[in-house]
């Protein structure tokens, strides 16, 4: 006896182009969501652990870290690190943060006193000088008043505090620095600077 089979075609879901586009605008929205509500990053500064009083070298502080969003003006870092020998301007509350501006090398609370020199390019190293660097002073006396023609080394290491190559159609190109000075270097340089030519060397760190 035989059989009839008879076969039928099964309809498929037609697939909606709107749903899918839908879902895609949906996880890329979800995904929108996630990035801008992520916490952002947050940066370790050094603080004060306890009341912090100034001139005392960092070492010696309750220094901690904490972390924050924003740096700005801060002093970054975990740990004091390299800094261990500068210290602060001004006294610190616990839990203040340090900031850049309001720290000072040891070069500064060794020799706090400033003097101010303004040079011609090619007595200062044509200007490549930066807060920081160290230079050896060098006088050299051409007219021989009060002392015999030559050149000779003024002063050592000397801590540049700032260095400004001027801008004003006064004076353009001169280089003015701030030197930290004691005050036997600082009576030598004033004379000096009225006695002879002053050259700047750029110490090698």
């Amino acid at each position: 006896m035989a059989l009839g089979v008879s076969v039928r075609d099964i309809a498929l879901p037609a697939v909606d182009r709107r749903m899918i586009l839908g879902a895609i605008l949906a996880a890329i929205a979800a995904l929108g969501v996630l990035v801008l509500t992520r916490p952002p990053d947050r940066i370790p500064v050094l603080a004060a652990g306890s009341d912090l009083s100034a001139g005392r070298p960092l070492n010696e502080l309750d220094i901690e870290v904490r972390y924050v969003e924003s740096s700005t003006g801060l002093v970054v870092g975990d740990s004091v690190g390299e800094l261990g020998e500068w210290s602060l301007r001004v006294p610190l509350e616990e839990g203040e943060p340090l900031i850049a501006s309001l720290m000072q090398p040891p070069e500064l609370v060794a020799t706090p006193n400033v003097i101010a020199l303004s040079l011609a390019p090619q007595n200062a190293v044509l200007g490549q000088l930066v807060a920081g660097d160290k230079v050896d002073i060098y006088l050299t006396n051409a007219d021989g008043l009060g002392a015999p023609p030559g050149t000779e080394l003024l002063a050592s290491s000397v801590y540049i505090v700032e260095a400004v190559t001027s801008e004003s159609s006064a004076d353009r190109g001169r280089v003015n620095v701030l030197l930290a000075v004691d005050d036997d270097l600082a009576a030598q340089l004033a004379a000096a600077s009225h006695s002879g030519d002053i050259d700047l060397v750029r110490v090698a760190p």
